[in-house]
């Protein structure tokens, strides 16, 4: 089935469970998620910035950032390791570019084709019951060898007392913060970038303790950790004020890292506030992707074959 958002083209798996919509054209942006038993959109949509055209060297927060995208070869906008004078754009350059499309009833696969470096990136959803399946290949197209990371970027609306489930207390760094609950955060939220802690425990710049598994939305804050990924690869976003949740299950050793990222009425800094929790698997340890090449083995992207990974989301209620 074809619809349109905005005037966009959307392609849309649905079935008795489960609706969702993809636009091809702006960077395979899934715009909704929709639980049908559960009468619930999981996506946070923005209605204060239209869906326009982007262009390579675009601000992120320039546009309208609902939705779930795709990040790559990097999130935060950094220089190539190695060479300083190849910038990568501001949360990759996937989420600005059109993307090709081919649909069956049950799946959509979208492709793009790198610019600043030589690949093809695939992203497969395949739809059954409650169940999306992602299924990703990035394939060298050049002749050398190329360093990345892969992020998902899907923002869930951010609801009162929500709860982040998954086994174990696995290592956590600061990313950034403009909350006060991880020490002190600086004029820029970069005070204490890369500090460690233990999920879900933080300790805040007043003394005060902090427990990141429970939302709330008592005060306005922005700010992100990325967690190792737990061993079983599950991580649960429970809505109980909707009698809902979603699952995430991933293989641990293909996708080592999961970002966690709270925005709740706090950004962007102008215009309307976002209230949004984004749950981010990953494949590179912090944002920028040259401190990332310096902080573990990220992937290396070879012309022999593609690397391909998946992950899986399962969306129940309880009704």
């Amino acid at each position: 089935m074809v619809e349109y958002i905005q005037g966009w083209k959307t392609e849309v798996l649905e079935n008795d469970y489960l609706k969702v919509s993809v636009i091809p054209e702006l960077g395979a942006k899934i715009a909704q998620i929709r639980d049908k038993q559960a009468n619930y959109e999981w996506l946070w949509d923005d209605p204060t910035r239209p869906l326009r055209a982007r262009q390579a060297s675009d601000s992120y927060d320039e546009h309208n950032i609902a939705g779930f995208d795709e990040c790559f070869p990097n999130i935060g906008i950094s220089s190539y390791p190695g060479e300083p004078n190849v910038t990568l754009p501001d949360h990759g350059e996937l989420w600005s570019q059109a993307w090709s499309c081919q649909k069956t009833n049950d799946s959509i696969l979208t492709t793009a084709i790198g610019k600043v470096l030589p690949y093809t990136f695939e992203r497969e959803i395949t739809l059954k019951d409650r169940c999306l399946r992602f299924s990703y290949s990035i394939e060298n197209t050049g002749q050398e060898s190329f360093k990345g990371f892969w992020s998902a970027h899907p923002l869930f609306h951010a609801v009162e007392g929500m709860q982040i489930l998954l086994s174990g207390n696995p290592t956590m760094t600061k990313e950034f913060g403009f909350s006060g609950r991880m020490g002190s955060d600086g004029a820029d939220g970069y005070s204490g970038h890369l500090d460690k802690y233990t999920w879900p425990n933080t300790i805040g710049e007043s003394g005060r303790s902090y427990d990141l598994s429970q939302i709330t939305l008592a005060e306005p804050l922005t700010d992100k950790v990325v967690i190792a990924a737990p061993h079983d690869g599950v991580i649960t976003l429970l809505n109980s004020r909707h009698n809902c949740s979603v699952q995430f299950s991933l293989n641990s050793q293909e996708i080592p890292y999961v970002g966690i990222c709270f925005n709740l009425d706090a950004w962007p800094f102008t215009g309307a506030k976002g209230r949004w929790l984004a749950i981010e698997p990953s494949t590179g340890p912090t944002d920028k992707l040259n401190e990332s090449e310096q902080l573990s083995d990220i992937p290396i992207f070879s012309a022999e074959r593609p690397v391909t990974f998946t992950f899986t989301l399962t969306f129940q209620s309880t009704l």
